[in-house]
């Protein structure tokens, strides 16, 4: 079950690299299939520090510490970045998902 997210919660991996801030979750409106890497829900991740943005599934959030808002990863960052979620989905890209913005 993912954690409630809430905007501007700061996004880690599992070796202990942010990604960045917490933005929009974006829903697929077509075919689900994790087998294929077709993942229900994608958070989008904005990196300040370097300036891109990543596309996260939230499959793979793990935890939320309610103190902090840091969402923490079961990936480390090269998993992110061999996995090219900094590129955003195509079911993004050609409109083929519901974009849901965040609570405070």
């Amino acid at each position: 079950m993912v954690p409630e997210i809430r905007k501007q919660d700061e996004v880690w991996t599992a070796d202990d690299q942010r990604l960045g801030k917490a933005q929009l979750l974006f829903h697929r409106t077509n075919e689900v299939n994790p087998a294929l890497r077709l993942y229900a829900t994608y958070l989008e991740v904005e990196d300040f520090d370097y300036g891109e943005n990543f596309y996260v599934p939230t499959d793979f959030i793990v935890e939320r510490q309610a103190d902090t808002g840091r969402l923490t990863l079961n990936k480390k960052r090269d998993d992110a970045m061999q996995l090219t979620w900094f590129r955003m989905p195509d079911f993004v890209a050609h409109g083929q998902s519901r974009k849901e913005e965040l609570p405070e």
